[in-house]
């Protein structure tokens, strides 16, 4: 692989990683607001599931491609 195309590798993943922490903080920000204390819809709950679920698959992919 050359150097140019090492670094254009770099830079994708770079973005990537920016792209999923953007994602991820998102994602907490919903979170945060359907956790508020009052009474939850059973689609408000099954919603804050699916959040905590993509969060962790966001995390663990950032976690993996930082090494």
């Amino acid at each position: 692989m050359s150097k140019s195309t090492a670094r254009r590798d770099d830079l994708f993943e770079e973005a990537s990683l920016e792209q999923l922490k953007s994602e991820h903080q998102n994602l907490e920000h919903r979170l945060r607001m359907l956790s508020r204390p009052r009474s939850k819809s059973p689609e408000e709950l099954a919603e804050m599931q699916r959040i905590k679920k993509k969060k962790l698959a966001i995390k663990d992919k950032m976690m993996s491609m930082q090494g």
